[in-house]
């Protein structure tokens, strides 16, 4: 009896380590195009995939991820979030990725970590003027912000919390110009193409998004 217990307990572990592990594609061509290679660990040198400076989009399905220009995670690195990027121009790693690395899965920030009174109690996200989650901040409380120009907060935010469901933000008003799909979890740096450029954000899901098409109504 206690053999069989033992058994079902390493079999619901492995189930649990796979519907939790991290997966990222990349692809040869913008919009998901072209050649791809699939990635469910780090993978220090791209050279020895054939991969190496070819990938042109990305598509996170889960956990972060670290893409960087040179081999063993040097050079120029950028985090990305689960998510759809149809172009790695915007990021600056266009045909220039050599190395990925697997960060694990982002969640809600721990307790006295400044994300702002009744934590963890509803749905929302939190706007930080300075990296770190420093500065001045802003609530999102509402399911759509079109325009931050009338907030006084457009184009100044550095960092970001969100506490629960998915979000997409983007750097002009209308969910317009860049825009970048964030997860449950803290974000210190918004990083290349958002950097004190937010002007619009919303949510669009409560939960992971794109086990099919995206569901850009929101919910």
């Amino acid at each position: 009896m206690n053999m069989q217990r033992t058994l079902l307990a390493l079999v619901l572990l492995a189930v649990g380590a796979s519907a939790s592990a991290a997966e990222m594609m990349l692809y040869s061509r913008d919009n998901f195009t072209g050649r791809r290679l699939q990635a469910t660990d780090s993978i220090a040198n791209l050279a020895n995939t054939g991969f190496n400076d070819r990938a042109t989009s990305v598509v996170v399905r889960d956990g972060a991820w670290q893409l960087c220009d040179d081999a063993y995670y040097r050079g120029r690195c950028v985090t990305v979030q689960p998510g759809r990027y149809p172009s790695l121009r915007e990021i600056g790693l266009d045909n220039r990725i050599s190395s990925v690395r697997e960060l694990g899965h982002w969640g809600p920030p721990p307790q006295g970590s400044g994300g702002g009174g009744n934590w963890g109690g509803g749905v929302r996200a939190v706007l930080y003027s300075n990296p770190d989650f420093h500065g001045e901040r802003y609530v999102i409380e509402g399911n759509v912000l079109p325009d931050l120009a009338n907030t006084g907060f457009n184009d100044r935010a550095q960092s970001l919390r969100v506490e629960r469901g998915y979000w997409i933000f983007c750097s002009d008003a209308g969910f317009q110009g860049t825009c970048r799909t964030f997860g449950p979890g803290s974000y210190p740096s918004l990083g290349y193409g958002l950097d004190n450029k937010i002007s619009s954000g919303r949510r669009i899901s409560n939960d992971y998004p794109y086990n099919g098409p995206p569901n850009w109504g929101g919910r």
